[in-house]
């Protein structure tokens, strides 16, 4: 038999599928000719679908060597680099085969998503674009379109390629996958549940698929459903470290502490060194109430992503917790409000050590901070730093001290109106109980509109008597206060705060504040003023489990949804305890 006739008959075994048949007869005929091009392009697919990359790399790199005008090889081979993730040799292989055929529309649509891979979106959206031009029903093409729009933040239009893909392939798992991945970013969690939910059915033994599935159903607070898809995730793929912190994260929102603890634990078994492990085991460690191992744990906060991307080079020296000895310590408040009025308190403790402490913090705080005993200096965030000869987070502030000072630092007031700064004249002037109402954090903060209580669930507050009620709410949530109605008494006095030193101030005026998980309710605290949380399901790891009161800040009484979004209990027993008030 000559070459050509193998070459036709391997060829006619490729094509039904017979791989093994038809490689050992591209394997004879290079035996014979070591530079048959169609048998090193086609041996290299074979050999592509049989796992055997670097072997197939050779081959097709060679066929592309001998046939420079050839496009086939230059995108065999690319489809092979990318699977090998060389991203950027994928794409010069593509882009030459693409050069050699520009009529290929699979070409240009591998070529896309490559660019893809490798971030390049605006590029991936050309090559989508070329691929359409030539086939305008290539499904794939439609998907890397949408995956290109995505990447470039438009999910909106993204959800519009993904649907012309379903179109044209109902039953394309990714497509659905894609979807849901757009719909998750445009906060459409329930019709992202539905599309995983799809592409789970299409494709049971994708982890990832799963995976997302279960965020998604996260997202809407269906926690069980949650554990059962990170549980078939990590099924399908033992050792999901995404999946195990992610059902770590849900075992802990189920209150389900000591559960989050052991899975998070066994994991860091196989994982030792996982960031997100270590960072997820930390927060179930403090809302347990383990604050020795659960601060240390924290440090892990600096390894991972979210943490990176604002991690400071201070060039300076970190502080262990030695003695200060007159040296100038620079704290840097990292967070957010909450969390800079809680653990404030910490600087004032580091002071004792000897040392002269100055604060970095955000500008809304300074003139706050600036009055607490023991900081030298407060130093709004983005301005010109003093000189100084060590530096410390302010949350790892905990750490550091460790067992030098109280565990839980609940000597309150640890804050107080700075001199000069006074309240509205309308609080003084009130009538009967006067009560400060915040009903919703600030909307930067993912899970802000579960913290979050719609403003008319606050009716039933206002029917109290002898009670004067005060609007501390500021941002884009303030004027929903009109949804309350005409006569609805409530007197904002939010024109008059400009920064936390007059809200402090406010406060101070008060004899309760009534708030959810905010800032406000950390300033009651840190205050001592009496003060009534609004505890949404989940809540702040800090707050604990199950807990009436907390530990941080003697004066706050917590009321806690029975469920996640139950806001109607919570207010109900707020109104009765207002009334026994």
């Amino acid at each position: 038999m000559s070459i050509a006739d193998k070459l036709q008959r391997a060829v006619q075994f490729h094509q039904a599928g017979n791989l093994a048949d038809a490689g050992q007869l591209y394997q004879e005929i290079l035996r014979e000719d070591p530079d048959q091009v169609d048998a090193l392009n086609l041996l290299g697919v074979v050999l592509s679908v049989a796992g055997k990359l670097d072997a197939a790399v050779t081959l097709l790199t060679r066929a592309s060597e001998l046939a420079p005008d050839f496009a086939g090889p230059f995108v065999n081979l690319g489809n092979v680099l990318q699977a090998q993730g060389r991203l950027d040799e994928a794409v010069d292989a593509f882009q030459k085969g693409l050069t050699l055929a520009p009529e290929q529309a699979e070409t240009a649509n591998n070529l896309a998503s490559a660019l893809n891979a490798l971030g390049r979106h605006e590029a991936a959206l050309t090559s989508c674009t070329q691929a359409l031009q030539h086939d305008a029903n290539l499904a794939a093409a439609h998907i890397n379109m949408g995956n290109a729009l995505l990447g470039l933040g438009n999910a909106e239009e993204a959800v519009v390629s993904y649907g012309k893909a379903l179109a044209l392939n109902p039953a394309d798992s990714t497509a659905h996958f894609d979807l849901g991945n757009a719909q998750m970013e445009l906060d459409d969690f329930e019709a992202a549940h539905a599309s995983y939910t799809r592409a789970v059915a299409l494709d049971f033994s994708n982890p990832e698929k799963h995976y997302n599935l279960g965020n998604a159903c996260q997202a809407l607070d269906r926690y069980e459903d949650a554990i059962e898809a990170y549980e078939k995730a990590i099924e399908l793929r033992p050792g999901y470290i995404d999946a195990i912190c992610n059902l770590g994260a849900t075992l802990q929102k189920m209150d389900r502490v000591a559960d989050a603890i052991a899975a998070l634990r066994d994991a860091l078994v196989g994982e030792p060194e996982s960031p997100d492990l270590h960072w997820n085991l930390s927060l179930a460690l403090l809302q347990q109430g383990d604050y020795e191992e659960g601060w240390a744990e924290y440090e892990w906060r600096w390894q991972t992503p979210t943490f990176l991307a604002y991690a400071r080079d201070f060039a300076k020296p970190r502080w262990q917790g030695d003695d200060l000895a007159g040296r100038r310590l620079l704290i840097d408040a990292e967070q957010g409000f909450g969390d800079a009025l809680q653990f404030i308190r910490y600087a004032r403790l580091a002071a004792e050590r000897g040392g002269e402490i100055v604060v970095e913090c955000r500008p809304q705080l300074t003139r706050l901070f600036s009055a607490i005993p023991g900081i030298a200096r407060c130093v709004d965030l983005g301005s010109e730093l003093p000189d100084y000869d060590l530096y410390c987070p302010l949350m790892s502030l905990p750490h550091v001290m460790g067992d030098s000072v109280p565990r839980v630092p609940a000597d309150v007031p640890y804050l107080a109106v700075p001199e000069g700064v006074s309240a509205d004249p309308r609080i003084a002037e009130a009538e009967g109980l006067k009560v400060g109402l915040v009903w919703a954090g600030s909307p930067t903060r993912v899970d802000n509109h579960k913290r979050s209580c719609p403003v008319a669930e606050l009716a039933p507050l206002l029917d109290a008597e002898g009670v004067t009620f005060f609007s501390l709410q500021v941002g884009k949530f303030r004027g929903e206060l009109d949804e309350l109605g005409d006569g609805h008494g409530v007197i904002d006095v939010v024109d008059g705060l400009g920064d936390f030193a007059d809200t402090a101030a406010a406060v101070a005026a008060l004899d309760l504040v009534i708030s959810v998980d905010t800032s406000v309710l950390h300033l009651a605290g840190a205050l001592g003023k009496p003060g009534w949380g609004l505890m949404s399901r989940p809540t702040g790891f800090l707050w604990q489990t199950e807990r009436a009161d907390s530990d941080w800040y003697p004066s706050l009484r917590l009321f806690r949804q029975p469920e996640p979004g139950a806001w109607a209990p919570v207010i109900g027993d707020v109104a009765a305890a207002l009334a026994e008030r």
